[in-house]
């Protein structure tokens, strides 16, 4: 992954007599997404506001990881698990719908709500992103890079997430092993469920970002240094549960802090991968490719003949679609070849 670094003045560094490791100390990595986690339910009357509200914040800027811990509340949540309970009993939530911005307070406040009238959420969703600009200082002394694999025989998802630091890492963070931590959660998206919504009670509501299941520790697991302590690896595997669709699920992994005057820690950087990106996509077939080559060719012409004279069986042969193999298929992959179709 791509680092990007101010650019260094020489002529400034010989003024003031700052060495290039000094340099190196001040710059940041790239913080590449912001960690947003709400605490949401589908008993909560209020939360598609906050839903919209966030959606409104991803539009406005692509750099959010958004993560929906649904919790119980006036009914039983269908997504509500016991670590999803843990995490929110981590946050200290204290009502719904309320999500926490790189686990960063703002004036004071730590969960703050998010649900505001429908005519007021682009307000509150640009509000957010100019939050996030001035309010999250936080060094951004780590990388974060996400490596995964899934096998879509076994469903197993094997995840490493690994990154340099900066030389004024353990000085600014600490160098106790709870000073610093690592957290990877799993989040499904287009799960189609009710949810409350006002007075109304919605069959299909579309819930995203639900989250699904922690990798490591919900409260997060000790970086894995390398011996000079200059970088972090951790991996870890996991086989996705029957009906999760990988195809909309998503990695979000995310380093952090131990602040002391915080719940939770909080963020330094935070990266996600979509799982579909892991995916074997299927091949696009090619129009008159009869014997599957990639190309057409006087081969799918011979192809379609041999289906024709019974030599063969090939669905691939009836190249018009007009439900059989005739002379008009040959016609077909001879046009095909010509550029007339």
């Amino acid at each position: 992954m791509k680092k990007f670094l101010p650019l260094i003045v020489l002529t400034a560094a010989m003024v003031t007599g700052i060495s290039a490791a000094a340099d190196d100390e001040v710059a940041e990595f790239t913080r590449h997404k912001h960690l947003v986690e709400l605490v949401t339910s589908q008993g909560c009357a209020y939360c598609p506001w906050g839903d919209r509200v966030l959606e409104q914040l991803a539009e406005i800027r692509p750099d959010i990881a958004r993560v929906s811990i649904h919790n119980n509340l006036n009914a039983s949540d269908q997504f509500r698990t016991f670590k999803a309970d843990a995490i929110g009993n981590l946050l200290k939530y204290d009502a719904m719908p309320e999500a926490a911005f790189d686990r960063t307070p703002y004036q004071g406040v730590f969960m703050q709500v998010v649900s505001v009238p429908p005519e007021y959420s682009q307000a509150k969703a640009q509000a957010f992103s100019d939050q996030l600009d001035t309010n999250v200082t936080t060094p951004v002394l780590a990388d974060v890079v996400i490596d995964a694999d899934y096998d879509q025989a076994t469903r197993k998802l094997t995840v490493t997430v690994s990154g340099d630091i900066k030389s004024n890492f353990f000085s600014t963070f600490g160098t106790a092993a709870n000073s610093t931590g690592l957290t990877i959660y799993l989040t499904e998206d287009s799960l189609v469920a009710w949810q409350q919504d006002g007075p109304t009670r919605v069959e299909d509501f579309v819930h995203n970002n639900v989250f699904r299941e922690t990798m490591t520790n919900y409260k997060g697991d000790a970086l894995m240094w390398n011996d000079e302590k200059t970088h972090y690896q951790n991996t870890y595997a996991y086989t996705l549960k029957a009906g999760w669709v990988p195809e909309n699920m998503n990695i979000v992994a995310f380093v952090h802090r131990s602040t002391g005057t915080t719940p939770v820690q909080e963020v330094i950087n935070c990266q996600s991968m979509a799982i579909r990106d892991l995916l074997e996509q299927p091949v696009e077939p090619v129009p008159g490719d009869v014997d599957g080559n990639g190309s057409v060719g006087i081969e799918d012409v011979n192809a379609v003949i041999n289906v024709m004279l019974g030599a063969a069986q090939n669905p691939a042969a009836d190249v018009d679609a007009g439900g059989s193999v005739g002379i008009e298929d040959v016609n077909a992959v001879i046009n095909i070849m010509l550029g007339k179709r």
